[in-house]
């Protein structure tokens, strides 16, 4: 009976020790997680399918739907006596999350730049002492009408504070219509990028850069005007 006694005290601590072993083991992989390499991928392996649909699957549906947006956009370049600034709206359709089309309206403000109010005053004060400095005129762009096109290759995910999930776009686009002046219309191309950031079902907004050019006419002579156009908008998916 002690005999039986004994080898049972004997397992018991056996199996304490190799217990309180394995234990150890698994809380150093458990705390070591991003650096087991083993770990990791049973990990991973427990529910493959789940973690794939939460990295891939797009949450706001693009197919077929109408965003419609209002934006502001400041003007960079074009005429050195001239700055200028813009309100619009735009209406963008949705094919698929990779192909849009568009189209686009700005309303376009201009006031003189500071080397514009040097050189118009310049004129004036030469022209009350009788000298004639030639004619100093500016053809300032009223607004402007666009067709577009827009394709989408990158996508990805936003979270605000882990409180949501925003899902974004990175896109490409290009466009010509015309510019109205006020020497007449002149046919107008642009192409530039974006960001397109899509926080609901039907709240979406956008940061864009492009490069825009008409033709302006001072003096008789018709010129290049290329210009920079940074823009924020704020919108809705329909």
């Amino acid at each position: 009976m002690k005999t039986w006694k004994q080898l049972l005290c004997l397992s018991a601590a056996i199996l304490f020790t190799a217990s309180s072993a394995f234990a150890g083991t698994l809380l150093d992989d458990a705390n070591s997680l991003g650096g087991n390499q083993d770990l990791m991928t049973k990990v991973r392996a427990i529910n493959p399918d789940n973690r794939v649909r939460i990295v891939q699957k797009r949450t706001v549906d693009r197919h077929w739907r109408l965003e419609v947006d209002f934006n502001y956009g400041a003007y960079m370049g074009g005429d050195p006596y001239l700055k200028s600034d813009s309100i619009g709206g735009q209406m963008e359709l949705h094919i698929n999350p990779h192909w849009s089309v568009g189209a686009r309206y700005a309303s376009i403000s201009n006031t003189l730049s500071s080397e514009g109010e040097r050189v118009f005053k310049q004129a004036e004060s030469l022209r009350a002492q009788g000298i004639n400095s030639g004619t100093v005129a500016v053809d300032p762009a009223s607004s402007t009408l666009l067709g577009t096109i827009s394709l989408y290759p990158l996508y990805g995910k936003l979270n605000f504070f882990n409180r949501s999930i925003a899902q974004f776009d990175l896109y490409v686009l290009g466009g010509a219509g015309t510019t109205q002046l006020s020497s007449g219309t002149s046919p107008t191309f642009t192409a530039g990028g974006g960001l397109g950031v899509w926080m609901s079902q039907h709240i979406s907004g956008r940061l864009e850069a492009r490069w825009q050019g008409h033709k302006d006419e001072v003096s008789g002579e018709s010129r290049d005007i290329n210009q920079t156009i940074l823009s924020a908008s704020f919108g809705f998916l329909l």
